[in-house]
């Protein structure tokens, strides 16, 4: 039964420090609480001297630029006049204490689930912080993948080798990455202090990795059609023309954007690097990403 909880716990910057937070109108859905949510959750902070700014933060969904209501009895959105919805965010420790306080079997099993993923983010940042480098090889199925993508890449080279006029692995390479997160192998491997015997692909989380090597096995399918189609060697810019007609794809376009979220999100989470280019891809780290790292 407590597998079926999914409350969502994110971790973020908080007075200076790192910590973790759920959103109390979430906890209260799961909970099953039988009143009205917004006199709940006022009558726990009264009651039990929970503290705002410590405790807990309210935000809203929606927010319009540049002013902040969150002290005010009701909150307009300048931009389409309606009342915008306060959100109580929660620490998780505040969190644990609401489920107990429900003093029913619902509210242990979800005191139970905070327990769990607290202890798999532990886990998780304790390894993060001995070891960032290699946290991207958590997951389970990590080298499985990496094995298995080196046959996608050998697609790749091998299409370049037989079919294009000019062997610029390198520049061809360059592409791919910045057209997934807008960076340069070197620019990456810099980025992530690798040592040039460290192999690029070897510290890319595996979803990454996963995302490269179906773009350069796609790519080379493509590049050996049009091989066959003109009985001929393609010349660098027919390749560059196949490239990006093959990038345009709308199913691209989304594993580009998971790509950048993800890079811009762990890195900067687990081995405190910033993708400058990246910034406005990163989200919130939640237990669903400690979950799949622990995959």
């Amino acid at each position: 039964m407590n597998e079926l909880i999914n409350i969502k716990v994110i971790r973020k910057d908080f007075n200076g420090e790192k910590k973790r937070f759920v959103n109390a109108r979430e906890l209260y859905k799961w909970l099953g609480v039988g009143r009205d949510f917004s006199n709940w959750i006022k009558d726990r902070i009264k009651k039990y001297d929970f503290v705002e700014d410590v405790d807990y933060f309210i935000a809203f969904a929606k927010f319009g630029d540049g002013f902040d209501g969150s002290k005010k009895p009701k909150t307009i959105d300048p931009q389409t006049g309606k009342i915008l919805a306060r959100e109580y965010v929660i620490s998780i420790d505040m969190a644990k204490e609401l489920a107990m306080l429900e003093n029913n079997e619902k509210g242990k099993q979800v005191r139970k689930y905070f327990i769990r993923v607290e202890g798999d983010f532990k886990k998780v940042m304790q390894i993060a912080t001995r070891d960032p480098k290699f946290i991207n090889q958590l997951a389970s199925q990590f080298f499985e993948t990496r094995e298995e993508t080196k046959e996608y890449r050998r697609d790749f080279t091998d299409c370049i080798k037989d079919f294009v006029e000019v062997k610029n692995y390198g520049t061809y390479t360059d592409m791919l990455y910045n057209f997934l997160f807008l960076e340069r192998a070197k620019e990456y491997r810099k980025l992530s202090s690798l040592a040039k015997k460290d192999l690029t692909r070897n510290f890319m989380y595996e979803e990454i990795v996963l995302i490269v090597g179906a773009f350069e096995t796609g790519l080379a399918g493509e590049v050996e059609k049009e091989f066959k189609k003109m009985q001929r060697m393609l010349t660098q810019i027919e390749f560059e023309k196949i490239f990006k007609e093959f990038s345009a794809q709308r199913n691209w376009l989304v594993y580009q954007k998971r790509a950048r979220n993800i890079m811009a999100t762990y890195d900067e989470e687990l081995r405190r690097i910033k993708h400058p280019k990246l910034i406005n891809y990163r989200k919130e780290f939640s237990q669903e990403d400690i979950q799949k790292l622990l995959s």
